[in-house]
């Protein structure tokens, strides 16, 4: 039987209570590989595909002295493998009717396949991408393109404000810490980088031992190990990761970028001294939801609906594998940036000083319940929340568990935890745009 049918009826079904906690079980089987490749799978024949995760930890933090060296790497695996060139390889994973995609972070690189669950089609799609992700040629006119490429994304970004907001915020909280390059490169570092740089840093951080996988779809447990046993013995073998160390203390700021424009994007950081694995974590996710996810939370309501300061501003849990970051973002007309920080910083100190109400407690864990019910009966969005979890260290019984430890945290608990956790004397503020004088919030009747 299909675990996943579950969530599916339930989506369907008029007058769900999501008062209610859900029980939802989803069977994560796990294991190991020979080759030391911590593995999650969860059987769904629902559909006739199957989604492959392989999430390393070679994100930017790996790089070293060497900036830009993860990013090259990962995005040079699909220029020519195994003796295929890049337009090879892509016509036959485009034959097979497969889809590949690739992305770096600060804390990983991923690799993942989509494929149709045929063993005719899977079967020569996971040899490819095996074959992509172990055995990459890395030509050295493709390294060129890449760094052309990924140099260009980065002048893009600076010209982006919610990016040079956030990026500051990362260089100020974490100067020092291999955090502190939120863009994962710099021009001078791709420079230097050649081929040899490449596949040594594949031989390390592709390692099987430094990789979490996940596989979610219409696969036999037995089918399953095979192919993990596929990869994992393709890869490199025996080595791990260097351990971040601490983040520094995180010392308040206000910065300003001068950018011209008729409106300014700001963004407030408070860091977060507790990790995602801590039971009581769930907390936060629940006053976050209160503060500043969708049209009913209160920073849309107090900067928005009462005084029309933005069209939107949002606010984020960032788990980090040392640490954390609540981030607030939004825009608004120059002249009221300060009048409009302090309504966001009046918004987090009321909730910190109060908590939630009752009411603003149960919406937000509806909406929580129903965007988890929604993901669990997605098998790429399955399959994405697993690998979160694994390279989060969160356990095993995770999924089954969240919604009943959602519904036994009450108001108190969020308060209590809100003011023991956000020390709002180290927020860090960022702003693009002009400097022009400020006048105050615009009068309202509300």
């Amino acid at each position: 039987m299909n675990d996943l049918n579950a969530p599916r009826r339930l989506l369907s079904a008029r007058g769900l209570d999501l008062d209610e906690p859900l029980r939802i079980t989803t069977q994560v089987q796990t294991w190991k590989t020979q080759a030391n490749t911590r593995v999650r799978f969860v059987e769904a024949h629902g559909l006739p595909m199957v989604d492959l995760l392989l999430r390393f930890r070679a994100g930017s933090v790996q790089d070293g002295p060497q900036s830009g060296l993860a990013a090259l790497t990962l995005y040079n695996l699909d220029k020519g493998s195994a003796g295929l060139s890049a337009d090879e390889h892509a016509l036959r994973l485009e034959r097979l009717g497969a889809v590949v995609d690739k992305r770096v972070r600060l804390d990983y690189a991923q690799l993942s396949l989509r494929s149709l669950s045929s063993p005719g089609l899977l079967a020569p799609a996971v040899a490819l991408f095996r074959d992509l992700a172990a055995h990459p040629d890395f030509p050295a006119p493709a390294l060129e393109t890449v760094k052309s490429l990924l140099l260009a994304n980065h002048a893009s970004l600076r010209t982006h404000a919610q990016s040079r907001v956030s990026s500051e915020i990362y260089r100020h909280l974490f100067t020092g810490h291999p955090y502190g390059i939120p863009e994962g490169s710099s021009a001078e570092g791709v420079a230097a980088i050649g081929t040899d740089d490449l596949r040594t840093f594949h031989r390390k951080a592709f390692s099987a031992n430094n990789l979490e996988m996940v596989m979610v779809g219409d696969l036999s447990r037995a089918q399953a190990e095979a192919i993990a046993e596929q990869i994992s013995q393709a890869l490199p073998q025996g080595w791990a990761a260097t351990e971040l160390p601490a983040p520094p203390p995180a010392q308040p700021a206000r910065i300003h970028i001068e950018q011209n424009g008729a409106s300014s994007t700001l963004a407030m950081a408070v860091p977060l001294p507790i990790p995602v694995n801590a039971p009581e974590y769930l907390g936060l996710v629940l006053a976050n939801e209160v503060l500043g996810y969708g049209p009913e939370s209160r920073l849309m309501q107090m900067l928005r609906q009462r005084h029309g300061l933005t069209y939107d501003v949002t606010s984020h849990l960032v788990p980090l594998q040392t640490g954390g970051l609540l981030l607030i973002q939004w825009e608004t007309a120059s002249a009221h940036v300060d009048a409009s920080l302090a309504l966001v910083r009046q918004t987090l100190e009321t909730l910190c000083h109060e908590g939630p109400s009752l009411a603003e407690l149960r919406f937000a864990r509806q909406q929580i319940s129903g965007q988890w019910v929604r993901s669990v009966a997605q098998n790429q969005r399955l399959a994405s929340m697993l690998v979160e979890q694994a390279q989060l260290g969160l356990a095993d019984d995770y999924l089954n568990t969240y919604l009943s430890r959602l519904s036994a945290i009450d108001t108190r608990q969020v308060r209590e935890l809100t003011q023991s956790n956000l020390d709002l004397t180290r927020q860090v503020v960022a702003s693009v745009g002009p400097a022009v004088a400020q006048m105050p919030l615009p009068s309202t009747d509300q």
